[in-house]
Order: C-alpha cells, then structure tokens, then sequence
C-alpha cells in the first residue's frame, strides 16, 4: 500500500508539472460550465436534478476528452524514458502497485479541476433550489459515468500513442470520441456507438442514476445495443465502458514490453 500511495503520489505531481495537462482540461472544463449556464439543452429543464444530468453530458463529453488528450503521451514517454523502468524495476515496489499508481496519479490530477469545478455548480443548484438531488447527481455522474469514460479515453489514446505520433492519436482520438458519443446514427454510414450500451457517454448509466433526460440513450434505433433504459441496462453499459478500457491498457502495456524487450 505505501508503494502505491509513493508512487500515486509522484506520478500526480508529474502530471501537475506539465502544461499539456492543464492547457487541455481546464479550457474545457471552464467552456462546459459556460455551456452549463447558458445552453437550453441544460437550462431549458425546470427540475434541477435533470439539469444537473444534462450538465454531466456536457462534462463527459468535453472534459474527458480534454483528460485523454492530455495523458495520450503517457505510456509512449514511458516507452522513451531509457533507463526509467529498469532503476524503477529495481526499486522495492512491486509491479502491481506501479502500474495502479502510474495509472490513478495522472487521472487524479487532471480530474480534480473538472470534480471541483462540476460538484460546484451541483452545489449551486442544490443551493438554490433545496435540494440535495442536483449534488447527488453530480456525485453519480462522476462516479459511474465520467470515471469509466475517463479510464477508457485515457487507455485508448495512451494505446494509439505507441501505435502512431501522439498529434496524430489525438487527432483520431477526437474522432473516434465524437463518433462514440455523439454522432447521429441516421446520419452514419457506418454503424455508431452512439446511444448504444457501448457509448462512453453513459446516457443510460445518466437517465437512470442521474435525472438526466432520456436523450443520449437508445438514441434513434432499437436492438441489443439499444434496450430501453432500465437499472440493467445502465449497469451493462458502465461495465462495458471499464472492460473496453481494461482491454485497451492492457494491450498498450503489452506493446510497450514487447518494444521494450526488443530494444
């Protein structure tokens, strides 16, 4: 457990070291409060609660893209750090909690702002309206939608970082997000993920937990990847969104020992 904490530790203050990570998240964290406080698509609903839920697309949308292009670069300076696993290797700690650590310390600092920045606004809402269910909300939001998204934008660029030059997984990055979580099925040639249990959007895991208005789930289609919303479908579509990213770290770790062994 102190190794991991040592080693959460010093992979946070790292990530706080480096300009990337604020100049991408905190822009963005502070645009969808913005867009929070004037959209329709957020104020046009007179239940606090509801506006709270609509304000967490806005946050899982746009800040989490901003913490996976930040942290797109991680596993491949790992990769170029010649000499770094080897001395680290050799320190007391086990593997394990290296990884937990070197995996938690740059998400921990890069959603803080964004934490602070949304409980605030719940808080506000909850503050003028007197209830707790605008906070509440936004404590769910962050637990069991914009966490896992987090995991999985951060894993899946880290993973197309080793694969290509970093500006270039950012750039796919972007894409591939907006497709997942927002791109209209009737205007897809392609089959999408967006408003199915695979979307990292968690429009289900967000109507059914969070107040937010059934708009991002089973959107415009019907199906397996697409069943009414329901306490189910909302738990299968938060567990898919952990396995895709679980399979994404594990296989750009992969590739970096594979490289790693052959160098």
């Amino acid at each position: 457990m102190t190794a991991l904490l040592w080693t959460l530790r010093y992979e946070a203050l790292m990530a706080a070291r480096r300009k990337v990570v604020w100049g991408a998240v905190l822009p963005l964290a502070l645009l969808s409060l913005l867009l929070a406080a004037t959209s329709p698509v957020v104020t046009g609903h007179s239940d606090p609660a509801a506006r709270a839920g609509a304000g967490a697309v806005l946050v899982n949308t746009l800040c989490t893209l901003g913490v996976g292009l930040a942290l797109a670069d991680g596993l491949r300076r790992g990769l170029e750090a010649r000499g770094m696993p080897e001395l680290l290797a050799a320190t007391p700690a086990r593997a394990l909690s290296r990884t937990a650590g070197a995996l938690a310390g740059p998400l921990v600092t890069a959603l803080a702002p964004v934490a602070v920045l949304f409980l605030l606004a719940g808080a506000v809402l909850t503050g003028t309206s007197g209830s707790a269910a605008p906070v509440v909300s936004a404590v769910v939001s962050l637990v069991a939608v914009v966490l896992p998204a987090t995991l999985l934008v951060t894993a899946f660029a880290g993973l197309l970082g080793v694969l290509m030059p970093v500006a270039a997984a950012r750039a796919v990055t972007v894409v591939v997000w907006l497709w997942a979580c927002h791109f209209p099925p009737e205007f897809s040639p392609l089959p999408t993920a967006t408003g199915t249990v695979l979307s990292p959007l968690g429009g289900y895991a967000l109507v059914a937990w969070a107040h937010a208005p059934q708009v991002w789930a089973a959107r415009e289609g019907g199906g397996a990847l697409r069943p009414e919303v329901s306490d189910a479908a909302a738990l299968v579509n938060v567990l898919l969104v952990l396995a895709m990213a679980a399979a994404c770290y594990a296989l750009g770790h992969l590739i970096v020992r594979r490289r790693d062994g052959a160098t």
